[in-house]
């Protein structure tokens, strides 16, 4: 079939042919060179390659300076264990005017489909109130699964970008820990789905006050205030408010098929089982307490390139009469006999 006669196709070609000239698509058989493990904290990043240099010291050269405590799975921020196996992950020091500038994080691309049912990329990630995971509101972190597209040649695509995502992580494995489960969704040892999750909250910078709405790209539109910010229990709303003063809601970076930022309330109407363009980058960190490797993947950017199909049950539409006399009433069920 012609593209010409498939919008559709012709979209995802154009999406596909763009990504793999980017070198970080994640179906491109080259894109294993154009990546590297970075040491940042006492995690790691995915970084685009760079020549490595004397202000890069091996994980093994750092395993000093990790501390050997506990975490939650949900913060590579705090209390991890990082020292890795692998002797090629670099350790980047702390800034220095003197020394070349830190590598740049490199954001990887993939065409799928979000999974329909492992869907919590919502505008307040479906929070009900604090839980043994999420504390708080703050804690919050919407996400989604990415699973196969129905349509060639990304179907095939989506089985090679599981695989690279495979080997991308067992660059950076940690002596003695085993692999996580939240990131990958695995069938008979091999892995379907990623997980990928999106930082709803940015603390605010010194006197920097946006008012929640980010700037300067994002329309300030009422849709995107923490007054107005879709919430699924209303009663949250105070606890939202308190952190109005300290920090931004960012918008799930979500755009439609014209190119229009998705507004918070429509996210489940637009990316709930629609085929994206989506891109994210990757990070590593480990849990001393349970040794465990753990990966997490932020979105950076979605694109719908087909929005998700409508749904086919029946709508019974309801008649109302335009009249309603004194003794007419609601219909009585026929008696059975």
């Amino acid at each position: 079939m012609s593209t010409e006669a498939n919008p559709l196709l012709s979209r995802v070609l154009n999406a596909r042919n763009r990504l793999m000239a980017s070198g970080l698509y994640l179906a491109d058989p080259s894109i294993m060179a154009n990546v590297l493990w970075v040491r940042e904290g006492r995690g790691h990043v995915l970084s685009k390659t760079f020549p490595t240099t004397k202000m890069a010291k091996t994980a093994d050269e750092t395993a000093d300076e990790t501390a050997d405590e506990t975490a939650d799975e949900t913060d590579p921020k705090e209390n991890t264990d990082s020292t890795v196996d692998n002797a090629d992950v670099p350790h980047i020091l702390t800034p220095n005017p003197g020394l070349p500038p830190r590598p740049e994080r490199a954001i990887l691309s993939a065409i799928a489909c979000i999974d329909h049912d492992d869907f919590w990329l919502v505008a307040d990630g479906g929070y009900h109130g604090p839980t043994e995971v999420c504390k708080e509101i703050l804690d919050i972190k919407p996400s989604c699964a990415l699973t196969h597209p129905g349509l060639e040649p990304v179907r095939t695509d989506f089985a090679v970008v599981l695989q690279t995502l495979r080997e991308i992580t067992q660059k950076c494995v940690t002596s003695g820990y085993t692999a996580g489960r939240s990131f990958f969704t695995w069938s008979n040892q091999i892995p379907t789905r990623f997980k990928l999750r999106h930082q709803l909250f940015e603390p605010l910078q010194g006197d920097e006050d946006h008012g929640g709405v980010p700037t300067p790209d994002s329309p300030c539109e009422d849709a995107f205030t923490f007054e107005q910010w879709p919430l699924t229990r209303e009663r949250n709303r105070a606890e939202l408010l308190t952190l109005k003063s300290t920090h931004r809601l960012l918008p799930v970076p979500a755009y439609d098929l014209e190119g229009n930022l998705l507004k918070p309330s429509t996210y489940r109407r637009y990316l709930q089982g629609a085929l994206v363009e989506i891109h994210f980058t990757l990070s590593h960190w480990g849990i001393a307490g349970v040794k465990r490797d753990v990966y997490g993947g932020e979105i950076e950017l979605i694109r719908v390139l087909e929005p998700p199909p409508a749904s086919s049950a029946p709508v019974q539409k309801r008649k109302l009469p335009h009249h309603l006399d004194t003794d007419d009433g609601p219909a009585k069920k026929r008696a059975v006999a």
